[in-house]
């Protein structure tokens, strides 16, 4: 998932926000936002009831994600009876691969229906294409009866017409009734946030994990020349002149602003500073000081060309090749990344920096809400229905350890998959031909580091998991829900943007000061009440 996905539904917002309006009765005035405090949450929220099926070999710490070195030889069957009555379900999620063989050619699609007790219709779109389509039918009303949304690129007012389209589930999940769903039960608090809109719940999450990215590093190649990572600002700025070598086409770094911003003390989107005011991270001192040591990175010559003409779509590629050997991704990049190289590339390794701070003191690292992604029902299905179909998502959220996880995620041992290393399953031909994460999608369970056929991986994650849950920062605004007024959308855009221009030279780094200011001038002042208000409700 991570930055895989957030760059398939770029543009997402925009492009759903107009069309869902127009569905739902035509544009609406000038929407204040709004805000749900942690006491108005509890009332709608699923209780947390945990499972577990098969014990890690590196426990969680202090809520982490728990590691397995091997995979489970035996496997529990989680779910004894059939989730649906015959028939067919209609669901619509998105595709970042190539589309599989559909119903009656795919074999993977025939044993996992089998075991559902009736047949799952996909609509797979592919990435690129979602946003326009789910736009297209949301705008008439015209949804399957499952619907995925990533939880980044739901538009803005999406409460205002959500319980037009889609179905309330408050009432079949909220506190204990979610004890008919026991592998829902198991996904933690903290995930259900996403699912929540005007007060009720609409939806099933996709749990992630509270740390969106990491700065990566070519832990071969560092060895090769006998460097380490940094554990302060110096440090770094060392790092990159030692290993920067523009004539053997290596360069030290791609995009890493949003890790120097954390670096220097980032406290989160919103914060309240000493004196109790609400501030928004461009008016933060971390902001501009990450302005100021990111251009000194470009103005040096440090980072790759292509970041420098503002191009992204290599960044992986160079990163493999060994021409950029730090970059920031989301976590998901790092197992993308082994499974793409170590076929042809065994000695291939990448690991995370350990966070550090610019003066070398504790670092910190403000955390995102876990969940990347919200299934949601149409509104129009019988009582019935809705629990079948919650029944569905309960069984795609069965946790390693059981049968109805591999089966998900590796068809029929023998068949699609074979155990290698560390009892790992690997897809075979058939497997990849067949397999994509499209059940995956309904529901997942709490995240775990399970890539057991990637020892150093799980072992380097599940370190790297522990040591930043200990650094963490919930921002003030981290449990509660809050939707921004439409009207400031643009902003973060806008001065993106903006910021680029100075790291890049377009604009002299002496106008940094300006962008908070001018920030406060587009609307950044009417937004700060906005969040004032809403933060002081909730008694923050």
């Amino acid at each position: 998932m991570d930055n895989l996905t957030r760059r398939g539904f770029f543009g997402f917002s925009a492009a759903v926000g107009g069309a869902f309006l127009v569905g739902c009765g035509g544009t609406a005035a000038q929407h204040t936002g709004s805000a749900l405090d942690a006491d108005a949450l509890a009332k709608v929220l699923p209780a947390h009831i945990p499972v577990e099926f098969a014990k890690p070999d590196l426990p969680g710490v202090n809520g982490s994600a728990p590691g397995y070195l091997k995979f489970p030889d035996t496997l529990v069957a989680a779910v004894e009876e059939k989730p649906l009555k015959g028939g067919e379900v209609t669901a619509m999620t998105p595709a970042f691969w190539p589309v599989p063989p559909g119903l009656g050619e795919n074999s993977y699609y025939d044993v996992v229906n089998e075991r559902l007790g009736g047949v799952v219709k996909f609509d797979l779109v592919q990435g690129g294409d979602y946003a326009a389509k789910l736009a297209a039918m949301m705008a008439g009303r015209n949804v399957p009866e499952m619907t995925v949304m990533p939880t980044f690129t739901i538009p803005p007012r999406f409460s205002e017409g959500v319980g037009e389209v889609f179905r309330d589930l408050t009432d079949f999940l909220a506190g204990d009734k979610v004890r008919d769903y026991p592998l829902l039960a198991n996904i933690p608090t903290d995930a259900w946030h996403a699912c929540v809109y005007g007060g009720r719940l609409y939806g099933v999450p996709f749990p992630d994990k509270p740390f969106p990215e990491a700065m990566f590093y070519r832990s071969d190649i560092f060895e090769q020349l006998g460097v380490e990572p940094p554990k302060n600002a110096d440090g770094f700025v060392a790092l990159c002149k030692e290993v920067n070598d523009p004539g053997a086409n290596r360069w030290a770094v791609g995009d890493v602003f949003r890790s120097m911003i954390r670096m220097f003390g980032d406290p989160g989107d919103w914060s309240r500073d000493a004196s109790g005011k609400v501030v928004n991270k461009i008016e933060t001192e971390a902001y501009t000081e990450a302005v100021k040591f990111t251009q000194s990175l470009y103005a040096a010559g440090y980072v790759h060309p292509d970041l420098v003409a503002g191009s992204t779509t290599r960044v992986k590629e160079l990163f493999a090749g060994g021409q950029m050997l730090v970059y920031q991704d989301g976590l998901g990049a790092w197992r993308e990344a082994l499974a793409q190289q170590r076929p042809t590339n065994p000695g291939f390794r990448m690991d995370a920096f350990p966070l550090f701070a610019h003066d070398g003191g504790e670092p910190s690292y403000p955390v995102s809400p876990p969940t990347a992604m919200v299934t949601l029902i149409r509104k129009d299905l019988p009582d019935d229905r809705v629990r079948e179909l919650l029944k569905v998502a309960d069984f795609a959220a069965a946790p390693i350890g059981t049968e109805e996880h591999f089966l998900l995620r590796y068809g029929t041992e023998g068949k699609h998959s074979a155990r290698g290393a560390g009892g790992a399953p690997d897809l075979n031909e058939l497997g990849r031909k067949e397999i994509t994460l499209t059940y995956g999608f309904l529901a997942s369970p709490p995240d775990a580091i399970v890539e057991t056929q990637y020892p150093d991986y799980v072992e380097s994650l599940h370190a790297w998991l522990a040591d930043a849950q200990q650094h963490q920062v919930k921002p003030p605004t981290f449990g509660l829900r809050i939707e921004e007024p439409a009207e400031h959308s643009k902003l973060p855009k806008q001065f993106e943007d903006r910021t680029n221009d100075i790291l890049r030279g377009r604009t002299p780094v002496s106008e940094v000061g300006k962008l908070a200011e001018d920030w406060r001038k587009a609307g950044g002042d009417e937004l700060r009440e906005f969040y004032d208000k809403a933060l002081t409700d909730a008694g923050r």
